[in-house]
């Protein structure tokens, strides 16, 4: 088989400008939203849209990183400036929650890895929650309701990639 066949995870093929492998979990998300028939497969075409995906985020994060503290990464402020201009309309003090709750370093700013891993999360339930919400913007949920929304703007694990 000529390029990536389903023995081959995508995890060794996306590797951090450090060299490091994504964490496992990003590598999911990632499959999840890129299998756009949702055939439980990443085809060459899925994967140049998932490759031009990871350098935009790149070129945002790269943008808004400074040495925090010689900490390397993106802190509350700056992840707070990413989704606003993402249009995501998620405050300061949420910002602080997503650090705390994506930073797998515990240095109070987000690596890449985690940086995207938050992104893509807090994107999936922003486009859930417009999708949902009325005219005036508001959004009104019982339990079920706001499970089904997380649960459906959670990417599909993928098992197989595949090149044809």
């Amino acid at each position: 088989s000529s390029g990536i066949t389903a023995e081959w995870p995508l995890r060794p093929g996306l590797k951090l400008a450090n060299e490091n492998h994504f964490n496992p979990e990003t590598c999911q998300l990632l499959m999840g939203l890129f299998d756009v028939n949702k055939d439980g497969e990443i085809d060459i075409s899925e994967f140049g849209a998932m490759v031009r995906y990871i350098r935009s985020w790149r070129s945002t994060y790269t943008l808004h990183v400074t040495n925090n503290n010689h900490v390397p990464g993106i802190n509350s402020t700056q992840l707070y400036n990413t989704l606003q201009a993402c249009g995501c309309g998620v405050d300061e003090t949420m910002c602080k929650v997503l650090i705390k709750n994506f930073d797998s370093r515990n240095m109070q700013a987000l690596g890449f890895d985690d940086y995207m891993r938050c992104c893509v999360t807090v994107q999936s339930l922003h486009k859930a929650f417009t999708h949902q919400q009325s005219l005036d913007g508001t959004l009104r949920l019982n339990l079920e309701g706001l499970v089904t929304m997380v649960v459906e703007s959670r990417p599909r694990p993928v098992q197989n990639l595949t090149f044809d």
